[in-house]
């Protein structure tokens, strides 16, 4: 379920204290990037609210190395690395470009010195020495033009294998900064990026989607009965079984113990099926704590799914779908809550 916001502070000062309250409270070390996230936190910053406000609200407890893992993926300017390799890999290109320019003017004045080495031998009756001479200044441009082909060569090999090396990593880093860390899922801007997707298939290829939310019922009760560190288990348990129940669909985890499949169709029954399936799986299959055997029980889970619509954007989805989920909640939990049509809810 969204997790509750807190207050949002207007003035620095009020931000600032309450995020040192936090660092005494929950007994983490007032490092830099512990206190950035703790002030992130009371500033109101989505992403960190969503990952961090149930541990903060529900379990009441919060590990220095989560807060690490959120500065990290949220704090650390991504953007400026981002800029900063692409700038490198611009200034490739255009070396890459020169590198080709400087290859075809090469060829084009080899043609020139070809053009004005046997200039003599179309204005006159050609000679034995004039052919010789032709002939030697034809294989002097020839060896300077393969001197300048082989170095050329190099610099291109060379400039395309960084070309390659800053696409791989400017790839990389956008992957970090779209992957939850918990999971290894996509995270809540993987999520925004997968909704802007959908959207412009339905625009443009008339494809339109099912955006299920998923969330755990009761796991409070997990966290407070068997601890944050088997909870944490529970949410990658689930996390790799979704996976492999849905495995053409992009899954994200928003935050805490609630996941966004989003279904690359829009035809009622399939998704319906699917949904099904996923609350039966885990509604059918105890689980165990791995080391001391301690019995968790099953994971009951509660389903809201929508249809996308043509007038949509991707906050009226999200906000259909997360509808349907309070529904599914509210009329007792373990249960599949779908938008049947596309008119109203």
């Amino acid at each position: 379920m969204p997790a509750s916001k807190p207050t949002k502070k207007t003035s620095p000062f009020e931000i600032a204290r309450e995020a040192l309250g936090h660092v005494g409270k929950f007994q983490t070390p007032p490092t830099p990037s512990v206190y950035e996230v703790w002030y992130r936190y009371v500033e109101g910053v989505d992403d960190i609210i969503a990952n961090l406000a149930h541990a903060v609200e529900d379990v009441n407890a919060v590990s220095v190395d989560m807060l690490e893992q959120l500065h990290e993926q949220y704090c650390r300017n991504i953007d400026d690395s981002n800029a900063e390799l692409s700038d490198n890999l611009a200034h490739e290109i255009s070396s890459l470009q020169s590198i080709i320019e400087s290859q075809m003017h090469a060829g084009v004045q080899l043609g020139n010195e070809l053009d004005e080495a046997c200039g003599t031998l179309k204005e006159t009756t050609p000679t034995a020495e004039s052919v010789a001479e032709c002939a030697q200044k034809m294989l002097s441009s020839n060896n300077t033009m393969q001197d300048q082909i082989r170095q050329l060569q190099t610099q291109l090999q060379a400039s395309q294998a960084k070309v390659e090396s800053l696409q791989a990593e400017l790839s990389e880093t956008q992957l970090v900064a779209m992957t939850d860390p918990l999971t290894n899922l996509g995270n809540r801007r993987h999520f925004d990026v997968q909704v802007h997707q959908a959207l412009m298939l339905a625009k443009s290829e008339d494809l339109f989607s099912f955006l299920l939310l998923v969330d755990l019922d009761h796991f409070k009760y997990i966290n407070d009965t068997f601890g944050h560190e088997s909870g944490d288990k529970v949410i990658r348990y689930v996390a790799s079984q979704l996976t492999q129940l849905c495995p053409e669909s992009p899954i994200s985890r928003l935050g805490g113990d609630e996941f966004a499949i989003i279904l690359r169709n829009d035809d009622f029954s399939e998704a319906t099926d699917i949904a099904a399936e996923i609350r039966q799986y885990f509604a059918s299959t105890p689980l165990k704590l791995s080391g001391s055997g301690e019995d968790l029980g099953k994971i009951e889970l509660s389903i809201g799914g929508a249809r996308l619509r043509q007038d949509d954007d991707g906050r009226s989805w999200f906000i259909r779908a997360d509808k349907l989920l309070y529904q599914a909640k509210n009329s007792g939990r373990n249960s599949v809550m779908l938008e049947h049509s596309r008119g109203g809810v």
